[in-house]
């Protein structure tokens, strides 16, 4: 189950677009029905009727806030339970045998987040950055034909805008780094992930960025100026790269996202071009070469190959 990316807290959707309506999303290789209960809690099922494998996306979510089949009609609420098998007479203990399979999730920082598996063995580990209501977040998103960890690796590695960004966000330092400037980075190991700090030339102020495990890039900009990048696996071959920022207390999140929209695609859209080019799973990367700044993206691999290969090879 979730073989692209097993056993992690991820972000999939931003939370305005999570209605009542039952609706399909794609996750590290499963397809998973989305919808919200009687008391507007999210609930996330894979898309799968215990009966005869239907999808119950397109099925119908009832009065009571259960999900019912449009196949046979089977009932069941937010936790899995069937609650009705049409035209069969079954006691409370056959019934109790039959189950959607429920999949964790959240409502933080204005995304709806799943466990990829059935038992999550701990909350997300968020920053201060992310918490609070979860309402109060912007997000924009794209979708990439590309794999997860590749995005990943674009956001953690420092050196490449003043070339994918020459015409934008690394303009000043494409100058720099033809006349042969020179760059390092400290890798800085927290529980959560690493803390990069970037510099160019001297070591008298650097940029920081954080990774979070698995997916995310935290970029600070400067107090309250914090950007978070998620990196999200819908398949093997795609991946949605998500944006999230806090809001101001007076913003609209709806409006906040579309203004985040017409800063992010510009950049987001010289990332695509590039990760898109690459080959996929880092895991197949065995002939690329590494030098001393892709020191992020070199812890980044071993993490990936010690908590998401092995994971996936036991299962």
């Amino acid at each position: 189950m979730f073989a692209v990316m097993p056993q992690q807290w991820t972000p999939v959707l931003p939370l305005i677009d999570v209605g009542p309506e039952p609706q399909q999303l794609r996750v590290a290789g499963e397809t998973l029905v989305v919808f919200r209960d009687a008391h507007d809690a999210p609930v996330v099922f894979l898309d799968r009727c215990p009966h005869r494998g239907a999808a119950l996306s397109l099925g119908n979510r009832l009065e009571d806030g259960s999900l019912q089949c449009r196949y046979h009609g089977w009932c069941f609420d937010a936790e899995g339970r069937c609650l009705r098998v049409p035209f069969n007479d079954l006691n409370d203990r056959a019934r109790a045998k039959i189950a959607a399979t429920a999949i964790p999730c959240r409502e933080l920082a204005g995304c709806l987040w799943i466990f990829t598996g059935t038992d999550a063995p701990a909350e997300p580990t968020l920053p201060d950055t992310l918490q609070g209501d979860p309402t109060r977040f912007g997000t924009y998103r794209q979708e990439w034909q590309a794999h997860w960890t590749r995005a990943v690796e674009n956001f953690i590695d420092f050196t490449h805008p003043p070339y994918a960004h020459r015409d934008t966000i690394g303009m000043y330092s494409f100058d720099y780094a033809e006349r042969g400037g020179t760059a390092s980075v400290d890798v800085e190991e927290h529980p959560a992930g690493m803390i990069m700090t970037n510099y160019m030339g001297r070591r008298s102020y650097g940029f920081r960025a954080d990774w979070y495990a698995p997916n995310m890039t935290r970029l600070h900009f400067g107090a309250g100026n914090e950007l978070h990048v998620y990196s999200i696996p819908l398949s093997d071959a795609e991946t949605r790269v998500m944006t999230v920022r806090q809001l101001p207390a007076d913003a609209d999140p709806r409006g906040w996202s579309d203004r985040a929209a017409a800063v992010d695609h510009q950049i987001l859209d010289e990332d695509r071009l590039i990760v898109e080019s690459q080959p996929g799973d880092i895991a197949l990367a065995e002939d690329e070469i590494s030098v001393a700044t892709d020191a992020p993206t070199v812890q980044f691999r071993r993490w990936y190959r010690d908590n998401i290969l092995s994971v996936a090879a036991s299962a």
